[in-house]
């Protein structure tokens, strides 16, 4: 499915008020109204890496969002092959600048800011962990390509044939890629038809986004991820004799 460019996209989600936010290097910040009510934007678009600069501009929007605009809610766009493949930017600590990126963002939480994230186009590995994942709720749209790692990548670190992945890709949905495949695992709150009205469904996104993580539940719910909530209720079980 060929994506929107990313003016269009942002129209789609954002009617007008689109226009208070910038793109640049593939970055997006800004802010917007969704539902007649402000709201931060932060994101990537045309697949691009995020690397340390990436990263510290984001963050430095989510610090201004927090100081200028308290409890504004955040939506956070994916469209991202994954983390920076750059040998420099491993070597001057790209999991800190990811980790600040993250810090930011709970910081936001902690201060009431609600944390939506949509993925748009691609969202991969280290990119999505980054700050995607770490929303409150996370959605996607129906052309969205959501994954950990490409099935090439993982076989080159497992030693496992790539033949061997892909067959089992087809009954295990935490090796397939798609927004459909990371619902069933419940990392995908709901998938959003990319020709539907995004605004409304944006809109209704934020209104009823809460900070519990409910995502093993819905992985159990929908099948895809059958044991992890019932472990993790043991756990927490056993933590607290």
């Amino acid at each position: 499915m060929k994506q929107p460019s990313p003016r269009a996209l942002l129209g789609k989600l954002f009617g007008g008020s689109a226009k208070g936010i910038a793109v640049e290097k593939s970055l997006i910040t800004g802010y917007a109204q969704v539902g007649g009510k402000d709201v931060c934007v932060i994101g990537t678009c045309n697949g691009t890496y995020i690397g340390n600069e990436a990263a510290l501009v984001l963050a430095a929007h989510v610090i201004g969002c927090i100081e200028r605009h308290p409890r504004t809610p955040i939506v956070m766009l994916v469209d991202s092959a994954g983390q920076e493949p750059n040998r420099l930017d491993e070597m001057l600590g790209l999991a800190s600048y990811f980790g600040h990126l993250l810090s930011c963002l709970e910081v936001a939480r902690r201060k009431g800011h609600k944390l939506v994230t949509i993925a748009t186009g691609k969202a991969i590995g280290g990119a999505f962990i980054c700050y995607g994942m770490f929303a409150d709720r996370i959605y996607a749209l129906d052309s969205a390509s959501v994954g950990l790692m490409p099935i090439a990548a993982m076989s080159a670190v497992t030693k496992i044939p790539a033949a061997v992945l892909q067959k089992l890709s087809k009954t295990m949905p935490s090796l397939e890629f798609g927004a459909e495949p990371f619902a069933l695992l419940g990392g995908v709150e709901e998938v959003w038809p990319s020709k539907g009205d995004l605004q409304a469904r944006l809109a209704k996104a934020i209104a009823t986004a809460a900070t519990d993580d409910n995502r093993a539940a819905l992985g159990k719910k929908r099948g895809g991820r059958k044991l992890a909530l019932d472990i993790r209720n043991r756990v927490l079980a056993e933590s607290a004799k």
